[in-house]
């Protein structure tokens, strides 16, 4: 590693560039770990775990959405593609509020569906084991945090992330059905 600093404040230079540096390796590598393990081991349950994790280690504040308050907000959509599924869909949200304020929110919103398999529309076969990545950027969020606890940024960040299974089964949802989203729209799947 190379790095550029003037000679007189090497030291006042070096350790804060250095600490953002490793926080940022420290955050792509969650992102990896997340990326690379086994969809029954990366569920939407083990991504709650890891944004709880988080949390503690950093001071987040966290809210994980069970099953039944995604029912209560009448999030059918997001719903209908866990509905398949005996892994429980999440609702993640973190908030690491070290700004001003006053200062509106970064805003980060990661795709969490920890295995796709098209639910009742099953994709082809051959890749089918790679639809372990639509989670790729539900890990990116929690790797990021893992980056901004780590530098303490003083800024204001929310991270969101849905995440469930898109799994076949009795239940799954069907071709044809018609689910509403949280804000009234219908959508024809």
């Amino acid at each position: 590693i190379t790095i550029a600093a003037d000679a007189a404040n090497a030291a006042t230079q070096l350790k804060p560039t250095l600490a953002q540096a490793v926080a940022i390796s420290n955050g792509m590598a969650l992102t990896k770990e997340l990326g690379n393990l086994s969809p029954n081991v990366c569920t939407p349950t083990y991504l709650a775990t890891v944004a709880r994790k988080l949390a503690d280690d950093h001071g987040f504040e966290v809210e994980v959405l069970e099953r039944k308050q995604l029912e209560a907000l009448k999030m059918g959509s997001f719903l209908a593609v866990a509905k398949g599924s005996d892994e429980a869909p999440k609702f993640i949200v973190l908030k690491h509020m070290g700004g001003n304020k006053k200062d509106a929110p970064v805003v980060l919103v990661g795709k969490g569906i920890t295995f796709d398999s098209g639910g009742i529309s099953l994709k082809p076969g051959p890749g089918m084991d790679e639809m372990k990545y639509d989670m790729g950027g539900a890990g990116s969020v929690l790797g990021t945090f893992r980056a901004i606890g780590e530098m303490n940024l003083k800024l204001n960040v929310i991270g969101i992330v849905a995440t469930c299974e898109n799994m076949p089964s009795g239940r799954a949802t069907k071709p044809g059905d018609i689910v509403t989203s949280m804000n009234g729209p219908t959508t024809e799947i």
